[in-house]
């Protein structure tokens, strides 16, 4: 995971207003934002890879997730609109819930909203607008403003028409976070509006969505959206074939927050925010720290060989191995042929020169053994 602020120094310093990077300790000092939700851990729940959601707009693949990864409506705060966090659920109750998938830089969520009155008339004569389901994502947290450079356009000079206004939007609105504004539903619409210089991202290969749910206009139901994105430390106009994914990790945190805009007959009728913040919008200091959790243990299998390994000095065919077995492990034993064997958890050995190795680890643990062999995978010159 990169320093906090080192992507929001580099966005900077792509606007061109530096001519040397901003140390990363000054680009991550926030402004104070205090978290509403003192003591509350935000959590990712971890799909297994054999369980990944299909997106179709049905809800049984998460059926899985645990009710400590739903998220709803008590959690928001309407800071626009009047209401604080005496929402009326009769009016409009969400829950949202996030996944990922080991291995995999993609950000599950399954939406789910009841509304009294769906408006997704966005282009009526008369004005309507969609409902609106907005998230924001810092897949590295490096934080900090992500729409409007605050070096380059004051409050004051927002004119879209001036060149320093396009300049901050094809060099920094959306690089180093991301802003999604999710049309609930999708009617004669696209189904995303990219708040930033780069709308491939929620295209596919970039992102997918599906909805369910039958919802008329003006009447009351429940909408169900689910997709997956892509979060990246870094993502310019128009090229993302030099976008930098954020890396995913167990244990490590992206920053992520969400807000719902709901309208009615055209006027907006509540602006609800997961941060109670409304600047989460375009400044990711506002973001909540989010935690990509393991698997849960009813999920995982009871014990099972894992591992990968690196080529960490080709020339004297060092290799450094790490095991990465799942359940209760009390010992392990390598065999990487040749007659070389090791029973460290981790061990970092010399190897023979060739390729067309085999090397195999066996696990040993409460729960019985199990074994898993690479055939030619590790290869020194």
């Amino acid at each position: 995971m990169t320093t906090p602020g080192c992507s929001k120094a580099l966005a900077l310093g792509i606007a061109g207003l530096f001519a040397i990077p901003i140390p990363c300790w000054l680009a991550a000092e926030t402004v104070g934002f205090a978290n509403p939700h003192a003591g509350r851990q935000f959590e990712v729940f971890q799909f297994p890879r054999d369980a990944m959601p299909r997106i179709d707009g049905a809800t049984e693949d998460w059926d899985q997730v645990p009710d400590r990864y739903r998220y709803g409506t008590e959690l928001l705060n309407d800071t626009e609109d009047g209401h604080g966090t005496r929402i009326d659920r009769s009016d409009i109750d969400v829950t949202v819930t996030v996944g990922w998938v080991k291995g995999m830089n993609r950000i599950y969520l399954l939406y789910e909203a009841y509304d009294d009155f769906w408006d997704f008339e966005r282009f009526n004569p008369n004005g309507y607008m969609n409902d609106i389901f907005e998230i924001v994502v810092d897949g590295d947290r490096s934080g900090g403003p992500f729409i409007f450079n605050p070096l380059l356009l004051s409050e004051e000079n927002r004119d879209r028409s001036s060149p320093e206004f396009l300049e901050n939007h094809f060099s920094f609105s959306g690089v180093h976070a991301q802003n999604y504004h999710f049309y609930t539903p999708l009617v004669n619409n696209a189904w995303v509006l990219i708040w930033g210089s780069q709308p491939w991202i929620g295209e596919f290969p970039y992102s997918n969505y599906a909805y369910s749910g039958d919802v008329i206009h003006g009447e009351n139901g429940k909408l169900v959206l689910e997709c997956w994105i892509t979060p990246y430390d870094y993502a310019p106009y128009g090229r993302p074939e030099d976008a930098v994914e954020s890396v995913l990790t167990e244990g490590g945190e992206i920053g992520l927050s969400w807000s719902i805009l709901d309208f009615d007959g055209g006027k907006r009728d509540g602006h609800y925010n997961l941060a109670h913040d409304v600047r989460m919008v375009k400044d990711a200091d506002y973001l909540l720290p989010f935690r990509l959790m393991p698997i849960e243990p009813e999920l995982q299998p009871k014990i099972r060989a894992e591992w990968s390994f690196q080529v960490v000095d080709e020339d004297a065919g060092i290799v450094a191995f790490r095991d990465e077995s799942i359940g209760t492990v009390d010992s392990w034993h390598w065999d990487f042929g040749d007659g070389l064997t090791s029973t460290e958890r981790n061990p970092v050995v010399a190897l023979s020169k060739g390729v067309r190795k085999v090397i195999t680890l066996e696990v040993f643990g409460s729960n019985g053994s199990s074994k898993r062999t690479r055939y030619w995978d590790v290869m020194v010159k």
